[in-house]
C-alpha cells in the first residue's frame, strides 16, 4: 500500500511538473541552435548528415531520433515535435528521478525545481534535453549492470553518442564494466563480451564522427595559447551562469550581494561535493574527477564562447548520478546521509532564481526575433522584385526556418540561400557599415539577379552593435525587431537606396 501511495504521488509531482513546463515549452520561440538542428535534419539524408556533424561537433544520436518527424512533418509549426520530444524526455527523466533515486523529498525538490530542470533542459529543444533521461536510465542500471549488461551497453552509448561533452563519463563506465568483467573476475561470459563490444563501438563512433571537427569548424578551434584566461572564463561562467545567466539586457552579468554570496556558497558546495565523494567512495569520485574535468577541458581548450546552463548542468547531471549510487551504500550513517541530501538540495536550490526568472521572461517576450522577422518579411518585401542579403549565417538561420521556404536568404558570401550554418571560413568574413554599401553596388552592377530588385540585408543586433553596423551608407532602415530575451538575436532589415 505504500508503495503504492508512493507511485501515485510522483506521477502527480510529474504530471505537475509536465503541465507547467509545457505552458512554456507552448509559448517558447525558436532561435538559432535549435533551428540549426531542424533544418539539418529536414535537408539532409542518413550519409549526408554523418557527413555533415564533423563540422558541427556533435554526435548523431539526437539528430538521428529527430529526423524522421522533419522529413514527415512540414510547415513552420513543425518543429513543435521535436519540442515535444525534447520535453517528454524531461517528463521521463523526472519521474525516474521521484520514482527511482534515492534522494530525500526535499533534494528531488530542488533538483527538479533547479533552473536546469525547470526551464533550460525541458524548454530549450537540443540534444542537452535528453541526457538527464539517458544518465537517470544509467544510474539505474549500474549496480544491475552485469545482470543486465545489454540494456546497461546500449544506455550508454546513446548517451555517449549525444553529446561529445559525455564522452568521457561515459569512457570511465566503460573502462570499469571491463576492468571488474574480465581483469578482477575473469568472467568472460558471452553477454558481458558483446556488451563491452557494442560500448567499444559507441565509443569509437564518436571518435570517427569527430575526429576533424577542429579543422572543419571555424568556431570550434584548439586554443593552448591562453589556457590561464580560458580556464579563468570557463570557471567563472561554470558558476555565475547557473546562478544568473544571459541577462536579455546585453547578457549583463549583475553581482548583487545576494547573487555573489549564492555563488561563493555554490563553489564551496561543489568542492564539498568531490571530498565527500573521496573519502566515501574511489572509484565514483574518479567518475565524477575526470567527467567533469573532460567537460571544462573542452571548454577551456576548444570552445570558450558561452558556458550555457545547458552545458553546466551536464556536468551536474554526472555528480547527481554519483549520489545516485552512493547513497544507495547501507553502510552510510544516517547523519552522513542526511547532510548530503541537505547540501545537494542547497546546492541546486541556488539556480532556482535562473529557472523561474526565464520561465516568466519565455511566457512575457519572444525567446528570439526571428519569427516577428519573417512575419514583416513575408508580408512587406515583394518575393519577385527583391532579394534579401546576409552575412551572419548563425544568427540568421532561425529567420530561414519561419520563413518556412517562401522566401529566401542569400549568403553574402556563398551567394547562395542559407538552408543551415556551415562552419566555414567565410563566416569570419564581416562587412560593415561602408563594407555593405560597397558590396551592393557590386552586385547591382555586375550581378544579374540583383540588377533590376531590391536589395535588403538582414543584420542580427550582434553586428549592429559588435561591429559598428549603425547608420548604414546608401541604405534606410525598413525594421527593427522588439526586445526578445536572445537581445543579440534581434534584427535589422536596410533597404539599398542607390537603385
Amino acid at each position: 500500500m505504500k508503495n503504492k501511495n508512493t507511485f501515485l504521488k510522483n506521477i502527480l509531482w510529474t504530471v505537475l511538473y509536465a503541465v507547467f513546463t509545457l505552458i512554456v515549452v507552448l509559448h517558447h520561440e525558436i532561435w538559432a541552435d535549435e533551428a540549426q538542428v531542424w533544418m539539418i535534419v529536414k535537408d539532409l539524408g542518413v550519409i549526408e548528415l554523418f557527413k555533415h556533424l564533423v563540422n558541427e561537433g556533435h554526435p548523431s544520436f539526437f539528430y538521428l531520433i529527430i529526423m524522421p518527424f522533419a522529413k514527415l512533418l512540414h510547415g513552420a509549426k513543425a518543429i513543435m515535435a521535436m519540442q515535444i520530444a525534447c520535453w517528454s524526455a524531461m517528463v521521463v527523466s523526472v519521474f525516474l528521478l521521484l520514482q527511482y533515486s534515492p534522494f530525500s523529498r526535499f533534494t528531488k525538490f530542488a533538483i527538479i525545481t533547479s533552473a536546469g530542470f525547470l526551464y533550460f533542459f525541458p524548454v530549450i529543444a537540443r540534444s542537452y534535453s535528453i541526457l538527464p533521461l539517458l544518465v537517470f536510465a544509467l544510474a539505474i542500471l549500474y549496480p544491475k549492470q552485469k545482470d543486465h549488461p545489454l540494456y546497461y551497453s546500449a544506455v550508454l552509448i546513446m548517451l555517449a553518442n549525444t553529446h561529445i561533452i559525455m564522452f568521457a563519463f561515459a569512457f570511465v563506465l566503460f573502462s570499469m564494466f571491463l576492468f571488474e568483467c574480465f581483469i578482477k573476475e575473469k568472467t568472460f561470459k558471452k553477454q558481458y563480451i558483446v556488451s563491452c563490444a557494442i560500448m567499444l563501438a559507441g565509443l569509437a563512433a564518436v571518435v570517427l564522427q569527430l575526429h576533424s571537427t577542429t579543422s572543419s569548424n571555424v568556431v570550434i578551434k584548439i586554443d593552448t595559447a591562453n589556457l590561464i584566461v580560458s580556464s579563468v572564463k570557463v570557471i567563472s561562467e561554470f558558476f555565475i551562469n547557473a546562478y544568473d545567466a544571459q541577462y536579455p539586457d546585453f547578457q549583463k552579468i549583475m553581482l548583487p550581494s545576494f547573487g555573489l554570496f549564492s555563488i561563493l556558497m555554490s563553489v564551496l558546495l561543489y568542492l564539498t561535493f568531490f571530498i565527500m565523494l573521496f573519502i566515501k567512495d574511489k572509484k565514483l569520485f574518479s567518475i565524477a574527477f575526470f567527467g567533469i574535468l573532460f567537460q571544462l577541458a573542452v571548454y577551456v581548450i576548444g570552445y570558450n564562447h558561452w558556458i550555457f546552463v545547458n552545458r553546466i548542468f551536464c556536468a551536474h547531471l554526472i555528480l547527481l548520478f554519483c549520489f545516485w549510487f552512493l547513497l544507495q551504500d547501507r553502510s552510510l550513517s544516517q547523519k552522513f546521509r542526511k547532510t548530503l541530501n541537505i547540501i545537494i538540495g542547497i546546492f541546486f536550490l541556488l539556480t532556482f532564481l535562473n529557472g523561474a526568472k526565464y520561465c516568466i521572461l519565455d511566457l512575457k517576450y519572444p525567446y528570439s526575433g526571428a519569427k516577428e522577422t519573417a512575419e514583416f518579411i513575408e508580408k512587406n518585401i515583394d518575393k519577385n522584385n527583391s532579394v534579401i542579403v546576409t552575412n551572419n549565417e548563425p544568427y540568421a538561420v532561425s529567420t530561414v526556418y519561419y520563413l518556412d521556404g517562401k522566401r529566401e536568404i542569400l549568403s553574402a558570401y556563398k551567394g547562395k540561400p542559407i538552408r543551415y550554418v556551415v562552419w566555414s571560413k567565410e563566416l569570419l568574413h564581416v562587412l560593415t557599415d561602408k563594407g555593405w554599401s560597397e558590396y551592393a553596388k557590386y552586385m547591382k552592377e555586375y550581378n544579374p539577379e540583383f540588377k533590376n530588385k531590391k536589395i535588403y540585408v538582414l543584420i542580427p543586433f550582434f553586428d549592429t552593435e559588435k561591429i559598428g553596423v549603425s547608420d548604414m551608407e546608401n541604405f534606410r532602415t525598413v525594421f527593427i525587431s522588439k526586445p526578445s530575451i536572445v537581445r543579440l538575436e534581434g534584427y535589422r532589415l536596410y533597404e539599398y537606396m542607390k537603385h
